[in-house]
């Protein structure tokens, strides 16, 4: 999947989402004007729905979004793009639409890396590998952070568990 596609908030196309091939993945990056705030978005197409991520003020007056996805993320879309919009959308917003709502983000959801990494929505700067997993360096030491979709883990180690861009990863320095 390649192309360019306009990002429809609040009825009103505010920017754009591009995707293009960065060696086995596919890297999608969005640009809005930031009136909205933070919104998490997804690309449509076929009435299917592909979550891309946040969509955060980058504090120019402009909202961006990277993420990259592998060809099997991208097999369950199956669909050509036709825009993109704020995620889980039951119905095509057109422009001029004043019910087409916004959906605000968490604040503890962000992104991951692009080919080279790019910076997360709170300042973290994380790279993703091939296989997965993310890490960062704190300041102090380096951080991996494994995927793990609904971890039990203790009490008391409840902040080694994290989401980051829309999945559960649990953190560990090294």
């Amino acid at each position: 999947m390649t192309g360019r596609w306009p990002v429809i908030i609040g009825g009103a196309e505010r920017g754009s989402v591009t995707a293009e091939r960065c060696g086995a993945y596919t890297l999608i990056s969005a640009e809005a004007r930031a009136e909205a705030g933070l919104v998490r978005l997804s690309l449509y197409g076929a009435g299917r729905e592909l979550y891309l991520g946040v969509l955060a003020p980058d504090g120019g007056g402009l909202a961006r979004l990277r993420r990259r996805f592998t060809r099997s993320e991208l097999a369950s879309f199956a669909a050509e793009p036709e825009y993109a919009a704020p995620a889980g959308l039951e119905r095509s917003p057109a422009p001029g639409d004043a019910a087409a709502p916004v959906e605000e983000a968490p604040a503890g959801d962000v992104g991951a890396g692009d080919c080279a990494g790019d910076g997360s929505e709170d300042g973290e700067l994380w790279y993703s590998a091939p296989d997965g997993t993310l890490s960062r360096f704190d300041g102090r030491r380096l951080l991996v952070a494994l995927p793990a979709e609904n971890v039990r883990v203790p009490a008391w180690a409840r902040g080694v568990v994290r989401r980051i861009n829309g999945r559960e990863y649990v953190v560990f320095p090294r």
